[in-house]
Parts: structure tokens; C-alpha cells; sequence
């Protein structure tokens, strides 16, 4: 978790990329409205990153990304998850990429699921939203705990704190 001020995201994305050794990035349309500033921080670190929307719909493509940087709707402070929506970061913004930095604002952090499903907060989700709370594991198979089998295996949050 890295806790910054609005003016240090993207100077703060560009150096855990960086130190990821990501190469091949997608920025999802959820990082509004921080992505021209992501932009230009991966540039002159020697990045460059492309619209998610616009390499989701090649396989190989989307297969082959090292990392992936997008926004929230919401995170849930009890669990550690965060909220994403199909109509921010696609069906799989968040997961697709060994590599996930998600930009949350101080805002969006809710304490719990009951605060989280009550009011407006979920309204710009859509139908379809996710809870993600880091890498998978799993043990259905002869109880043997495996982690990792989906999703990404390093995640990053970079909270913006107001100014």
C-alpha cells in the first residue's frame, strides 16, 4: 500500500512499474483522472502504456501484459478488497496481469460489505462488479493449498490521500 497525494500518483505508478520490470502495461478507463499524468510519468521513465479497451479484445495481446493499472469503485477497509466494475476496467482489468496497481481516493475506502451495499456507492458498477482481495489460493484439490492459480500475484494500492 502506498499512501500518496494526488500530485505523486503518477511519479508513484511509473516506480513500482519500474522496480516490477513491466514492460508490456495497460491503463484502464477507471484511473480517471489521473491517467494523462501516468501517461506522461511512464514516458519518461521509459514506459509506455496503452488503453486497456484497446488491447483487451486481442488475446495474445491482453495474454502477454505485464501489468495492469486501473481505478475502483470502492475498497473495503474490513477485507481488503477492492470494487471493480466491467464498466471501468473491463471483465478482466484487474486480473489479467501477473502486476495489478489499483489508484483508490480516500473517498471510495469504505469500513465494511454492509456500508458498501448500502446507499449510492455501487451505482456507477453496473451489472456486473467484482471484490477482489489479492492473489488466489486454493486447496479443493486433495487439500493441498496452492496459491496463485488465477489472477494477479502482486498487487499494489496506491491510496490518494486528500491535499
Amino acid at each position: 500500500v502506498h499512501r500518496v497525494t494526488a500530485v505523486d500518483v503518477a511519479a508513484t505508478v511509473a516506480s513500482v512499474l519500474v522496480e516490477a520490470h513491466a514492460q508490456q502495461i495497460a491503463l484502464t478507463t477507471d484511473l480517471a483522472p489521473f491517467v494523462d499524468d501516468v501517461q506522461v510519468a511512464l514516458s519518461v521513465a521509459g514506459l509506455t502504456g496503452a488503453i486497456y479497451a484497446e488491447v483487451a479484445p486481442n488475446r495474445a495481446q491482453a495474454g502477454a501484459l505485464d501489468a495492469t493499472v486501473t481505478g475502483c469503485i470502492a475498497a473495503v477497509a474490513a477485507s481488503g478488497s477492492i470494487v471493480t466494475s466491467a464498466a471501468g476496467a473491463g471483465r478482466a482489468g484487474a486480473l489479467i496481469a501477473p502486476t495489478h496497481i489499483c489508484v483508490v481516493r480516500d473517498e471510495q475506502i469504505v469500513g465494511g460489505l454492509h456500508e458498501l451495499f448500502d446507499g449510492n456507492v455501487l451505482a456507477e458498477a453496473g451489472s456486473l462488479f467484482a471484490l477482489q482481495s489479492g492473489p488466489s489460493r486454493s486447496a479443493d484439490i486433495e487439500k493441498v493449498l496452492i496459491l496463485g492459480v488465477h489472477g494477479p500475484g502482486n498487487v499494489h494500492l496506491i491510496i490518494v490521500a486528500p491535499d
